[in-house]
């Protein structure tokens, strides 16, 4: 097809995709000074007039009208079908929307409507009504390091904007907290208490932090030394450090019908009866077809498997990844599923693709002389885009086991390792209390399995899933843990990670939610831009590293 529209013409971008991919040419952005506004009264009985309560301002409509420029009938009609795909709602979800004369700023929108095609020869026009129901544009996250305290922070833009300030303590401390000016704060933890001297006390102490940048502490498990049932799999291959994951070197030879890959092996420093682990996971797709999975096994002292975190692309054509927390898993394969599923699939559109294979020789006579020459054979398969929560997931799996109750709970993180939504989350009681072993170690098994591809002579060459072990923790957990102590407790160690998100009135450790020791009355902090706010913040500068970061908006 060809293009028509240059890229230097003004346009916008949504969902990721620019509009003059589709021969889209602008002729007017209409942006309203302000978003819709519905007013607030109330009728007050025997009183004349209304009692006036403010505006309410609600969702920002953009209309957009465009051109849509072709050289004939035939690709008018495939752009609107390709524009058609484009823009189509998928669910409650809203995308990115950039215009290109303010491509610093990016509003969250839906499409809302679309005005009939008015033709014109091979062209026509039309209204494209983008709806945003948060009527704000955001600016790029500004992120600057706090070197004062207190420290004053005029932040860019004319709007509300909500800061995220992080803090990293050197120490092990039992509270974190920062004010405003305006007398709002946020407090977590908990002090020493003053009238019993109690001493702070930790009753989950952290036993592994592996960030997964070198094969030091691991053990490369072969066949002969494997002490666990490999589920559906053999070993094969190796698997490489690199600057902070654990990946695929070498799936190994090919196996028909079984997954294969490298196991490495981590003893922890101790057995524990209660515990929590949490693996930060890769599991994304490039090729539908591709099927690859990866799993960490929790092991016993003798190890034998009583437990496994995965994220598996099951689907033979497909991208869809089911998720799974399992308990158990002895010889007669006995065990629990604490979580198992795909979440949500998003069904896609199947095609065909073909590949071809040798099929035999034959003889065949050319000027008088016989020779022998390959057969080939083409194969038709089918993939499709369909996927689920789980595809092209970066996040973590976490496992947590007190007395006979189980947890889960499964977070999608960002670039940044910042969670996205909210965590999938299951329990599960051993009421018979069938699972009772200790955890002393830790296996992982990252592993593809072949498709036809993988049987062609030659071998039809595709992109296997990328996995990868980001970082995984363990702790042990102490007569219940830190929630079932009175006595002061540490609520962050050093190095641990405390985001005070206040956009989402959230807050995070390490990138999980951390919202058990926030006190009551503390109150998120909002900026205006353009106003300046001071701030103070415990533990001090000296004690811990702090900064905050913040997206301008108008």
């Amino acid at each position: 097809m060809t293009a028509i529209v240059s890229a230097d013409e003004y346009g916008f971008t949504y969902a990721g995709v620019h509009s003059r991919e589709f021969n889209i040419r602008i002729i007017e952005v209409h942006r309203n000074i302000m978003p819709t506004m519905e007013e607030q009264t109330q009728d007050i009985p025997g009183m004349i007039g209304e009692l006036y309560l403010g505006m309410n301002l609600k969702s920002r409509l953009i209309p957009v009208d465009i051109e849509l420029v072709a050289d004939s009938h035939k690709q008018r009609n495939d752009l609107i079908q390709q524009i058609y795909q484009w823009l189509k709602p998928v669910g409650d979800s809203e995308y990115e929307l950039i215009f290109d004369d303010q491509s610093d700023y990016v509003y969250y929108a839906h499409v809302s409507n679309v005005d009939d095609l008015v033709r014109s020869l091979y062209k026509g026009k039309s209204t494209i009504t983008f709806t945003c129901s948060d009527p704000k544009a955001y600016g790029e996250y500004q992120s600057y390091d706090i070197t004062t305290n207190p420290i004053s922070i005029t932040p860019d833009g004319l709007d509300e904007c909500y800061p995220i300030f992080t803090c990293i303590p050197s120490k092990d401390v039992t509270q974190i907290a920062l004010s405003d000016e305006d007398g709002n704060y946020i407090y977590i933890g908990e002090d020493v208490d003053p009238d019993t001297g109690d001493s702070p006390v930790d009753k989950e102490p952290r036993v592994l932090h592996d960030i997964c940048n070198n094969l030091a502490n691991w053990e490369v498990v072969t066949k002969d030394t494997l002490t666990f049932v490999l589920e559906n799999g053999s070993i094969g291959g190796s698997a490489k450090a690199t600057a902070n994951t654990l990946r695929v070197s070498d799936f190994g030879s090919h196996v028909s019908g079984n997954w294969h890959g490298p196991v490495l092996k981590q003893m922890l420093p101790s057995s524990y009866s209660d515990w929590r682990v949490r693996a930060r996971f890769i599991n994304a797709q490039s090729y539908p077809r591709a099927m690859g999975k990866i799993e960490l096994y929790l092991l016993d002292p003798n190890g034998t498997r009583i437990g496994k975190l995965m994220l598996k692309d099951n689907g033979t054509k497909s991208e869809i990844v089911y998720a799974q927390a399992q308990v158990g898993y002895d010889s007669n394969g006995e065990h629990k599923d604490v979580y198992y599923g795909a979440g949500t699939i998003k069904k896609g559109k199947t095609t065909k693709k073909t590949v071809k294979t040798k099929n035999g020789t034959t003889t065949v006579k050319s000027g008088g002389k016989s020779k022998t020459v390959q057969k080939w054979k083409t194969i038709t398969l089918e993939q499709d885009s369909s996927t689920s929560t789980f595809t092209n997931f970066y996040g973590y799996i976490q496992l947590q086991k007190i007395g006979n109750k189980y947890t889960v709970e499964i977070m999608e993180l960002d670039d940044n390792a910042n969670p996205k939504g909210s965590p999938i989350t299951a329990t599960w009681t051993d009421t018979k209390n069938e699972y009772t072993k200790k955890l002393a170690g830790i296996a992982l098994y990252m592993a593809k399995y072949d498709i036809t591809e993988d049987t062609t002579d030659p071998v039809t060459s595709y992109k296997n899933n990328d996995l990868a072990l980001c970082d995984v923790q363990v702790w042990n957990i102490i007569d219940g843990g830190n929630g079932a102590t009175s006595s002061p407790t540490y609520i962050a160690r050093a190095g641990d990670e405390i985001k005070i998100n206040t956009e989402d009135g959230t807050v995070y450790k390490n990138g999980a939610i951390f919202m058990e020791h926030l006190y009551i009355g503390s109150k998120f902090p909002v900026m205006q831009g353009g106003v300046m706010k001071t701030f103070a913040f415990e533990p001090n500068i000296d004690e811990a590293e702090w900064y905050y970061e913040y997206r301008p908006t108008r």
